[in-house]
C-alpha cells in the first residue's frame, strides 16, 4: 500500500503508540493510514472494532473504502455505529463483549460525534477505554465550537493525557464571555493564551496535517433577489410566525425563515438549472448540497439523478457509472463520502455550520482529484443570508451563540 509523505509521517509517529489521533483534513486518506496502522499491529490483534456514524457504517461505499485498504484483515473488522452505542444496549454489550474477550484495535471515525461528555455514547466509550488494547480516533475537524470539543476525544484515548476533569479543563483553557440578554448569557470560549499549552500536552498523541492538492479550486458566488411577489409572501410568512410574540430564539426563526425563502426563490432555481445544464453539456458530474429535503425533491424533479438524504439513500455506485447529478442534504452527504468522480459542487442553500460546508467540499476536493474543482455558492438577497455569509467568512461555527433571544422586530428585519 503506497503512502504519500504526510501519510508515512502519520504512520511512523502513531505506530509507536497504543492510542493516538489522526486529525488529518478530509480527503487526505485517513482510512488508508488507519488501516496501515492496524496492519502493523496484526501480530497482537485478534479483532478490529470500527466505530463510525450510522450514515457511514451503513454505507456500502464507505465499507468498500475500508475493505479496499484492509486487504488481508478485513474479516477481523466488526462495524458498530456511534448512535447504536447509546441507543441499543444489545449492540453496546456486543461491542463490549468483543472488546473484553479479544485482543483488539478500536477505531472511532468522525470522533467529533463523541465530543459531548454528557452524551451516553461518550460516557460509555470513555468509561470503557481500557477495554481497547489500541485506540485510534479519526477526524478532519476535531473542533467545531471551542477547545472543549477536544476534552472527551482525548479522554477516550486516555484520561491520563489531560489528567483533569471537564471543569478543570474549562477553567484552564476557556474564558467566560457575556452574550446579551439570553437567560443564560454567560458562555465559555477558547482562551487564546492557553491554546499553545494545550497543544503541548496532546502533541505527542496526535498527527495533524493539512490537505494540499494541485488540482485547484474555483469559487463562484451568485446572489439572487426575491421577486416582488415572493418578497410579499415572505413578509406575510414572517408576520404570521411572529404574531403575538415579543421575543423569539434567533436560531429557531432563522431555520423557519430561511426555509420560507430559499425553497421559493424562482430566480435562484432557474440559475441552478442553467448551471447544471452547462456542467452536463461538458460531460462532467455535479454534486448539489441542500439544507432542506423539499429542495432536494424540487431539484430532482428538474434534473433527475440520485438522492442522498436521511430517508432516501440511492446507490452511490451509480453516480460513478451512470448518473451525472447527485443531490445531498448536508447532514448526511457531507460526511465520509468519496465523490471525486465529480469536480463540480453547488451549495444550493446555505448553512451557518462552517464544518458542514467544509466537509461537503472535501467530498470532491480530495486525494485523487485531478481536475479543477468548481464551487458555486447560491445566495438569496436577504438580511439573514448576509449574516450567514459574514459568519462563514469568519470561519466560526456559531450555532450555540445564535441560540439567543431577540425581539420580534429584529426578527422581521431578517
Amino acid at each position: 500500500m503506497s503512502l504519500d509523505s504526510d501519510q508515512k509521517r502519520a504512520v511512523e509517529k502513531l505506530s509507536r503508540l497504543r492510542a493516538g489521533a489522526l486529525f488529518m483534513k478530509m480527503g487526505s486518506g485517513k482510512t488508508k493510514v488507519a488501516c496501515d496502522l492496524i496492519r502493523r499491529k496484526l501480530d497482537c490483534v485478534d479483532a478490529v472494532i470500527w466505530i463510525a456514524p450510522a450514515s457511514l457504517a451503513h454505507s456500502e461505499k464507505y465499507i468498500g473504502e475500508v475493505k479496499r485498504w484492509s486487504r488481508g484483515f478485513f474479516k477481523k473488522i466488526s462495524f458498530f455505529t456511534i448512535e447504536g452505542i447509546s441507543m441499543s444496549d444489545s449492540k453496546y454489550m456486543e461491542m463490549r463483549k468483543l472488546a473484553e474477550t479479544r485482543r483488539n484495535f478500536c477505531v472511532v471515525d468522525e470522533s467529533i460525534f463523541i465530543k459531548n461528555i454528557r452524551a451516553l455514547r461518550t460516557k460509555r466509550l470513555v468509561a470503557d477505554y481500557k477495554l481497547f488494547d489500541f485506540r485510534l480516533i479519526l477526524n478532519g475537524t476535531p473542533i467545531t465550537k471551542s477547545l472543549l470539543d477536544l476534552y472527551s476525544q482525548i479522554s477516550f484515548l486516555s484520561p491520563n493525557i489531560l489528567k483533569m476533569t471537564e471543569r478543570q479543563f474549562a477553567d484552564n483553557f476557556l474564558v467566560y464571555f457575556f452574550d446579551g440578554v439570553d437567560p443564560f448569557p454567560w458562555r465559555r470560549w477558547s482562551k487564546p493564551a492557553n491554546v499553545e499549552a494545550l497543544i503541548e500536552i496532546i502533541r505527542p498523541y496526535i498527527f495533524n496535517s493539512s490537505f494540499d492538492s494541485k488540482c485547484g479550486v474555483r469559487v463562484v458566488d451568485k446572489i439572487f433577489r426575491l421577486s416582488a411577489d415572493e418578497r410579499r409572501r415572505y413578509s406575510r410568512f414572517k408576520d404570521a410566525f411572529l404574531r403575538g410574540k415579543l421575543y423569539v430564539c434567533f436560531f429557531t426563526v432563522a431555520q423557519k425563515f430561511q426555509m420560507a425563502y430559499t425553497t421559493t426563490c424562482a430566480e435562484k432555481y432557474r440559475a441552478a438549472v442553467k448551471i447544471v445544464e452547462e456542467i452536463l453539456a461538458k460531460g462532467e458530474k455535479v454534486v448539489i448540497f441542500v439544507k432542506y429535503v423539499s429542495e432536494a425533491l424540487l431539484l430532482r424533479a428538474a434534473f433527475g439523478g440520485l438522492l442522498y438524504t436521511g430517508k432516501c439513500k440511492d446507490d452511490l455506485s451509480r453516480f460513478e457509472k451512470d448518473e451525472n447529478v447527485l443531490i445531498c442534504t448536508y447532514g448526511v452527504g457531507s460526511v465520509g463520502l468519496n465523490l471525486q468522480c465529480a469536480n463540480n459542487l453547488i451549495y444550493y442553500s446555505q448553512t451557518f455550520d462552517f464544518k458542514e460546508k467544509e466537509q461537503a467540499k472535501y467530498r470532491v476536493y480530495r486525494t485523487g482529484q485531478t481536475r479543477c474543482v468548481n464551487i458555486y455558492n447560491l445566495w438569496v438577497d436577504t438580511r439573514l443570508e448576509d449574516i450567514i455569509r459574514y459568519n462563514l467568512s469568519k470561519k466560526h461555527n456559531l450555532l450555540k451563540n445564535l441560540e439567543r433571544v431577540i425581539s420580534a422586530e429584529e426578527a422581521r428585519a431578517l
